[in-house]
């Protein structure tokens, strides 16, 4: 089996050089043609293969992907064997590399939304440029949202204290006029009470 995957990953390999995707009889089965192999693997030993032989790999991947029609959404090795090359190549040095590589996958890519970068939000992105305007809308999307999150939080835990510091000071001035209450009923009790009573309760009381 790994002789099997090899070879089929140096046939994409040549494709990619040559740009010539060979043709297969209807009635005989192919696993480049199915491509089906995509869902159970992808090709984890990038790091054995030059970046010279990643590109054209990356290539023969996006042209067999269109021209077989393979339906294998986002599974589509394309975008695994682009992040291995990514990480290769310096953003600021290798520029027109990485700009050469998206837009051929861009330019060549079939019916998959996911292809060549593994998201659908790239579906419209033609050239290099566009890409990075939507990785950048993105970037900023998060960033903003993060941002009123936070917001939203602060207002969330500001109000908390605002509902407690209120709940305390009702409680507060629900027990102050308790107390009030208490004092002016005592203080009534004891007006109405007549001379001769308050002298009896008191010479009660002591002795």
């Amino acid at each position: 089996m790994e002789k099997f995957y090899d070879d089929l990953i140096k046939q994409l390999i040549e494709i990619g050089r040559t740009e010539i995707i060979p043709s297969i009889p209807d009635s005989e089965f192919s696993y480049l043609r199915e491509g089906q192999w995509q869902r159970a693997r992808y090709p984890e030993n990038c790091d054995d293969y030059s970046l010279d032989d990643l590109k054209l790999l990356f290539k023969g991947i996006v042209l067999c992907e269109k021209h077989f029609e393979w339906f294998v959404g986002s599974a589509t090795n394309t975008a695994w064997v682009l992040r291995n090359i990514e990480e290769r190549l310096d953003s600021d040095s290798d520029y027109d590399e990485t700009k050469e590589l998206y837009e051929f996958g861009f330019a060549n890519r079939g019916e998959n939304p996911y292809a060549p970068t593994g998201s659908r939000t790239h579906i419209d992105c033609n050239t290099y440029e566009q890409y990075e305007d939507v990785v950048h809308q993105k970037l900023n999307n998060i960033a903003r949202h993060d941002a009123l999150m936070k917001q939203q939080q602060e207002d969330s835990r500001r109000m908390k204290a605002l509902k407690k510091e209120y709940k305390q000071k009702r409680a507060k001035e629900h027990a102050e006029r308790k107390i009030a209450r208490e004092r002016h009923i005592e203080v009534k009790v004891y007006k109405n009470t007549s001379i001769f009573q308050r002298i009896w309760n008191y010479l009660r009381s002591s002795l």
